[in-house]
């Protein structure tokens, strides 16, 4: 007999762009389509504290080799770690930073790489990344600043020997002034975990940040960012950086943002995206709280508690674990039937976050159960949603025309029902679980879900099976400084060392290259992975483009810059703009020579030089 049924409302169906500031970045990777529309966004965190790194590759190319599977599994952004080099040196997880602008290529705290790999390896995982259709979300932390020098927080440069044999100021300079007293309170002031607390609210030191991310979003070539400690921070603060990358460089720089409000309130969420001008999103930790106790509670608690979510979905990320839940004493690990967690987050609204420990195991293989959930998402998780049933195991739900789905928290019976649906009369579904055999609706489109103990079921219109996600590949534009206090030295009268790309063969390179001083002649050269000339170009009033449309191989090429030499040892800073599509893998970089090792004076820097 059919059951009475209940409709408690209708959510707007969401894909990623609509969550994307503007909609552009993360609009991108989902272009490629699906047999039932667009790809529906899913995000990974990329890292967890407990996860084996690679014993023969950073932590950055473990993320590149792992690109075009999580591609193929319908994912579109990679949360990555925080990139800038932390107190702990090659042992931080990134969140105790000490040096902004430093993203694994000084040699500080001692190491030059940081626990993620070296900033060559960072920008060549972006690049790869977006080889594979996929976005890149850094994780932008400035809410606390570590290791400061002489006994106290002062952060007055660092040692740059191995360019110029001398100390160079830094650009994000501290003192005391910066930060908040170890014996503040509330949430603007206090000191997490013991780490001293950025006064953001100071305007030399709201500026400084600000210069920082617009530096950071140039150089990387990023899609959007995760905001760490967003409770702890003035709003109007967090308002203006992100405003920075959002609209402060001018059209087409739109960046996703997600910040984490650790708050399980969803009228606290909505006050933050309100007071920051809705331009960042919000981690649904109401929901998390409910889907825990739902995973962990045995069949006794009440599945009405997932409507307990944030009530916004174009700004809201679900997600069942992530780095500050994993082993916590916080008690917020979900470790029993996450799979149902998941299952669930992947049917709803809103923009999914997979924690990486468990899409893989310490092995680093994936777990099966994703493959099924996440092609669900991608492909049937689209329309308004409607709840059909609910009580206190079993939860039936539809996104309107396009999936029917059943959640069963009894650990020992299964669960049925029968529901109305928008499919229609005597339409064939099938089972995408791969559980439970075809069935029709009835002459009324109403469908039978039978879910299993601990279990889910996916039922949507027969025929999608056998698709896989393939988002296009997109091209990544990062430019480079050349200054004193970068890793790369001004424009001088004699080839600099070189900027490394990986491009894939065919895909052509656009190199522009900018000098402070305007009156100067600048030069551009491009060669091999050996050092073997492709093309150079001479410009004029401080600006020279290249453009080298057929790359032979896929793989390393190197870009140096010059100036005319006259004899008066010029030097001016520069900034070196590449855009180009590096390949789907990254290869091996045993067969990649030391760059000390090639001669910087390749070619002559004169007024003849014009060309190859």
């Amino acid at each position: 007999m059919k059951a009475n049924y209940l409709k408690i409302g209708v959510s707007a169906s969401l894909t990623i762009a609509a969550l994307a500031f503007g909609g552009s970045s993360a609009q991108r990777a989902v272009a490629g389509m699906t047999p039932n529309g667009p790809l529906s966004g899913i995000m990974i965190e990329g890292f967890g504290w407990n996860t084996p790194l690679p014993q023969n590759r950073s932590w950055w190319d473990h993320l590149s080799d792992k690109a075009p599977e999580l591609a193929r599994l319908g994912v579109t952004g990679i949360w990555a770690p925080p990139a800038c080099k932390g107190a702990g040196g090659g042992f931080s997880d990134g969140y105790d930073v000490y040096d902004y602008y430093d993203l694994g290529s000084k040699n500080q705290m001692g190491t030059v790489a940081t626990k993620w790999g070296t900033k060559e390896q960072y920008l060549q995982f972006i690049a790869c990344a977006h080889a594979n259709g996929l976005d890149v979300y850094a994780d932008a932390v400035t809410n606390q600043r570590c290791g400061g020098q002489d006994g106290g927080p002062y952060y007055p440069g660092t040692s740059y020997d191995s360019l110029v044999g001398s100390e160079a100021e830094g650009r994000l300079t501290m003192g005391p002034w910066d930060f908040h007293a170890d014996n503040s309170s509330g949430d603007w002031n206090v000191w997490i975990a013991g780490l001293p607390d950025v006064a953001q609210e100071n305007p030399a030191t709201k500026t400084n940040l600000f210069n920082w991310i617009r530096w950071y979003d140039q150089q990387t070539g990023v899609d959007g960012y995760r905001v760490d400690a967003a409770k702890n921070m003035p709003f109007d603060y967090q308002e203006g950086f992100m405003y920075q990358f959002q609209e402060g460089m001018g059209p087409n720089r739109n960046r996703f943002v997600v910040s984490e409000y650790y708050d399980g309130n969803p009228n606290n969420l909505e006050y933050y995206v309100n007071a920051v001008n809705r331009r960042a999103s919000v981690f649904d930790y109401e929901l998390v709280f409910n889907i825990h106790s739902v995973c962990h509670g045995n069949g006794f608690t009440d599945m009405s508690c997932l409507r307990g979510r944030f009530f916004d979905d174009q700004r809201s990320v679900t997600f069942v674990n992530n780095h500050d839940t994993e082993g916590r004493g916080n008690g917020m690990d979900t470790f029993i039937r996450a799979n149902l967690g998941y299952a669930f987050i992947m049917c709803i609204p809103g923009y999914p976050c997979i924690y990486w420990p468990d899409l893989y195991d310490q092995n680093d293989q994936m777990r099966p159960y994703f493959q099924t959930c996440c092609w669900v998402h991608a492909v049937l998780a689209k329309g308004p949603m409607i709840e059909r049933w609910c009580d206190n195991t079993l939860y039936i739900l539809e996104r309107q025309g396009n999936l029917l789905a059943g959640f069963n928290s009894n650990a020992a019976s299964w669960r049925s029902e029968w529901v109305p649906t928008t499919f229609g009369a005597n339409v064939h579904l099938h089972d995408y679980s791969g559980q439970l055999p075809d069935q029709w609706t009835d002459s009324n489109g109403w469908a039978y879900v039978n879910v299993p103990p601990s279990g889910y079921v996916f039922w949507g219109v027969d025929g999608y099976q056998g698709f896989t996600p393939n988002p296009p590949p997109r091209r990544t534009t990062q430019q480079t400084e050349g200054n004193y206090d970068m890793d790369t030295l001004p424009a001088q009268e004699k080839w600099s060392q070189p900027v490394k790309i990986i491009s894939d063969a065919g895909q052509p390179i656009h190199i522009d290259l900018y000098l402070q001083d305007t009156t100067l002649t600048p030069f551009v050269c491009l060669l091999d992975k050996d050092g073997n000339r492709l093309n150079h170009a001479k410009g004029a009033n401080g600006h020279v483009s290249l453009d080298y449309n057929n790359p032979p191989a896929a793989g390393w090429y190197q870009i140096r810059v010059g100036l005319l030499n006259d004899g008066k040892n010029t030097q001016t800073p520069s900034y070196l703009k590449v855009t180009y599509q590096a390949p789907k893998a990254i290869p091996d970089y045993k067969n990649y020579p030391d760059p000390t090792k090639i001669d910087l004076h390749v070619l002559p820097l004169v007024a003849t030089s014009v060309g190859p």
